[in-house]
């Protein structure tokens, strides 16, 4: 009982509007934390995926989609994912995600690469960011959205 207490009060101060009216919160998970959990599917980046999944509407855009097509296609890959290991993880994770159009043109961090994740979390009213990126994680916080560590993340909602 006091765990999911505990939990409803954590999404509360995550998302007031959501816990008000029973909208599932956004969350935008960068893309390296999202090849991550897919290289290394029992390791703490994967745990955070499956929390977030049952917690939050996992946001994409075109932009961060292509980004991460764009690295998983790497060789550097090739050992983790196989043959067809790529086309499966792919496929499994657009149906955990949600799309939001392209609209917010943010420019907050010192690395332009970064703000098309910065951008999503404003179109997809998400309050959390989670990226191991150093440029995301110095902004910290931009209008009501919190970027965090995958450590931090897990320390917040882990019950």
């Amino acid at each position: 009982w006091v765990t999911g207490l505990a939990k409803k009060d954590s999404l509360k101060k995550t998302c007031p509007d959501c816990f008000m009216t029973n909208k599932t919160p956004a969350i935008v998970i960068d893309s390296n934390v999202l090849i991550s959990a897919g290289i290394l599917p029992k390791s703490r980046l994967a745990n955070i995926l499956v929390m977030a999944v049952g917690r939050f509407v996992i946001a994409q855009n075109s932009a961060t989609w292509n980004e991460m097509i764009s690295r998983i296609e790497r060789e550097k890959f090739d050992r983790y994912f196989g043959e067809n290991g790529r086309l499966a993880y792919l496929s499994k994770l657009a149906q955990l995600v949600q799309f939001f159009d392209v609209v917010a043109d943010e420019r907050v961090s010192r690395d332009p690469d970064d703000d098309k994740f910065v951008s999503l979390a404003l179109d997809a009213g998400a309050t959390i960011i989670i990226s191991g990126d150093r440029d995301l994680k110095e902004i910290r916080m931009h209008k009501g959205i919190e970027i965090m560590s995958p450590s931090a993340f897990l320390e917040r909602f882990t019950e």
